[in-house]
């Protein structure tokens, strides 16, 4: 069965399957980022600086195209959502 053929339960899976992706992955970068910032209080600069670019490159290399579509699509939602207002003097 190809991805447009699957019946509509099994896309409340695998809306379900993403959104338990997601979460743990978010989940997974704050715990990076906290254990960075920890090491930088603790007076590790280099630790801190090492973790802090390992995201950076971690999120322009997978997430930033995934979140600029996001972006965009919530943008179009929000533009169709408009009330279309009728012209006047046409």
């Amino acid at each position: 069965m190809t991805q447009s053929q699957k019946s509509p339960a099994g896309d409340q899976g695998s809306i379900l399957g993403d959104t338990v992706f997601a979460i743990a992955h978010v989940l997974l970068i704050i715990a990076v980022f906290v254990y960075g910032v920890a090491a930088l209080f603790r007076g590790n600069v280099l630790r801190f600086i090492v973790v802090t670019a390992g995201l950076v490159i971690y999120y322009f290399l997978v997430l930033h195209k995934a979140v600029l579509k996001e972006i965009d699509r919530k943008r179009r939602l929000k533009i169709e959502a408009r009330p279309r207002r009728p012209q006047v003097g046409s």
